[in-house]
């Protein structure tokens, strides 16, 4: 009767330490944080900038006056840590493989809180940025999205009209830029929409600023891009 006793009183020791280290594991695992900046005069501006020097306006689209920041957080798969593209980044496909958050930062919270967005991400530089027959590549078009005050993340609840694929340029390819783009929802983009993309749609030869014109959009509302080259070179 004692050993039996002795052993039960074993098991739950064992299960209870197998349990505060499960807890503890847990409890130390790296987790994404979102990172975002103000939204300033200066800010805007160094954003707007951005987008001349890397030849994105007036090469992929006309103009580019932001009225608010976006932030765009990727999580490392391996590491479970978040890494903001802002203007300009280099990130590595490894780094890029998820789909990201969306996180909009305006100084008009009345304006941000009312409307719909539309989210945008594309590849200008497909295949090569010396060669780019099939540009613009779409790897994510979403509608419907909403902003959160407290947090300022974009979230929705629909289909994207494009899935999310993560940037894979092709071999010997020098680094890609890719853009993400915010746009306010226009009021009958939902009716309108399916005459224009659809599931069969190809994701090569995309036109956003075609696509922005056709379906009342305007000009982007936020946006940035970040740079991604072939997994051999990263």
């Amino acid at each position: 009767m004692v050993k039996i006793f002795d052993m039960a009183i074993l098991s739950i020791s064992r299960n209870s330490l197998l349990l505060l280290f499960l807890l503890a594991s847990a409890l130390a695992r790296p987790s994404a944080k979102l990172e975002t900046r103000a939204v300033t005069d200066a800010s805007l501006k160094a954003v707007s900038t951005a987008f001349s020097k890397a030849g994105i306006v007036p090469g992929v689209i006309p103009v580019f006056k932001p009225t608010g920041i976006l932030d765009v957080v990727f999580t490392v798969p391996t590491t479970q840590k978040a890494v903001n593209a802002t203007p300009g980044t280099n990130l590595t496909t490894q780094q890029t493989a998820n789909e990201p958050n969306f996180v909009l930062t305006v100084s008009d919270t009345t304006i941000a809180s009312n409307a719909e967005f539309v989210v945008a991400l594309f590849d200008p530089d497909a295949p090569t940025p010396q060669n780019t027959t099939f540009a613009q590549f779409r790897h994510l078009l979403g509608a419907g999205y909403r902003w959160n005050a407290d947090t300022g993340v974009l979230t929705n609840t629909t289909a994207a009209l494009t899935e999310f694929v993560p940037p894979a340029p092709p071999p010997k390819s020098d680094p890609h830029r890719y853009l993400v783009l915010i746009y306010e929802q226009s009021e009958d983009f939902a009716c309108k929409v399916p005459s224009i993309l659809n599931a069969s749609t190809p994701r090569t030869n995309f036109n956003m600023t075609a696509f922005s014109d056709a379906l009342g959009l305007g000009a982007p509302f936020a946006g940035t891009f970040f740079f991604t080259g072939p997994s051999e070179s990263t």
